[in-house]
């Protein structure tokens, strides 16, 4: 029990953080990406861990005699390692001496964990910046929830690759998280102004705004639509990938959990039947996810005069004479 003590009174940080550590022993909560079942020379089986961060990633090392501390892992979950950091072949490592998954409230920052693809597009990095940013603001419950989302085996994996659509907007890898983030602080500061004296609403906007597309994780993907993603509206999967964690927020504000029911089944419903909105909220999500799109597109005048069925010349718009 010392031992483990001591290793949480000295926490190694982040990864970006170990250089310079060689030597230092303690505690570290981490991404688990990957695991690799290794044989050493002697036939004595180990362990090697693909750890990550926002800040890096780094090879945890489980020797033989800590593989009975390796409890039960779950890829694509944060965890909980005691090691200490040492150098091999100019590489830094982490020697594990215990390694553990967390529970979701174990976690002060999901994004803390997020690292985005090095050769990855430009809009991730920015994008993780502004969840960040949410995750930090939203109070209690709502932090919560957003963090039972995020970490979702069904969600973490593809979050940061996933596109927001096949071929309109956004439809890089990543995109999703882009066009999701885009308009979160409008969000929030809109909804203020419509309906300054609900505490609640520019949250669950916020929210509502991130999760709007979740859905299409299961339809549209990274590199290929899903086998049948066209058979039903992106809208009603990112229902049925909220509806055990609304669940949760039930729990916890049953009212909450209806303001958010709202704005996504608000989202879900074809344009021409939604009729006049009951919660500000879900029309600002509305309006801000038709305006991230045209952002992106940047439909200017020269495209839409560029598509009356005339030529235009050089590219540029010229002005009629009259008479």
């Amino acid at each position: 029990m010392s031992a483990v003590r001591i290793a949480f009174d000295n926490p190694l940080g982040p990864i970006g953080a170990l250089k310079g550590k060689e030597g230092q022993r303690g505690m570290g909560h981490y991404l688990l990406r990957q695991v690799h079942h290794c044989t050493k020379k002697t036939g004595e089986p180990y362990q090697k861990l693909a750890l990550e961060d926002a800040t890096g990633n780094v090879a945890g090392i489980v020797w033989p005699q800590f593989l009975e501390h390796a409890r039960t892992l779950t890829l694509d979950r944060p965890v909980r390692v005691i090691a200490s950091v040492r150098s091999f072949n100019h590489e830094l490592q982490l020697h594990v001496e215990r390694v553990s998954t967390l529970a979701s409230q174990e976690v002060a920052s999901v994004t803390a964990l997020l690292r985005p693809d090095d050769n990855g597009h430009a809009a991730v990095k920015p994008a993780l910046q502004r969840l960040g940013e949410l995750e930090a603001a939203l109070p209690a419950p709502l932090d919560g929830f957003l963090r039972e989302v995020l970490l979702d085996s069904r969600v973490l994996p593809g979050l940061l690759s996933c596109r927001a659509s096949v071929n309109h907007h956004h439809a890089f890898k990543g995109g999703l998280i882009a066009h999701s983030t885009a308009m979160l602080t409008q969000s929030k500061k809109l909804t203020q102004g419509i309906v300054p004296d609900d505490p609640w609403s520019p949250y669950l906007t916020q929210l509502g705004y991130l999760l709007h597309d979740l859905g299409k994780l299961l339809s549209v993907g990274a590199d290929a639509r899903a086998a049948h993603g066209l058979v039903v509206p992106h809208e009603l999967l990112t229902i049925e990938l909220l509806a055990p964690h609304l669940a949760w927020l039930d729990k916890r504000s049953g009212e909450l959990a209806w303001g958010l029911r709202y704005i996504l089944s608000h989202l879900a419903t074809p344009q021409r039947d939604r009729g006049v909105s009951k919660l500000a909220a879900a029309e600002v999500v509305v309006m801000l996810d038709q305006l991230s799109a045209a952002t992106h597109n940047q439909r200017d005048l020269n495209h839409l005069l560029n598509h009356d069925g005339r030529v235009m010349r050089s590219g540029k718009v010229h002005a009629f004479r009259r008479g």
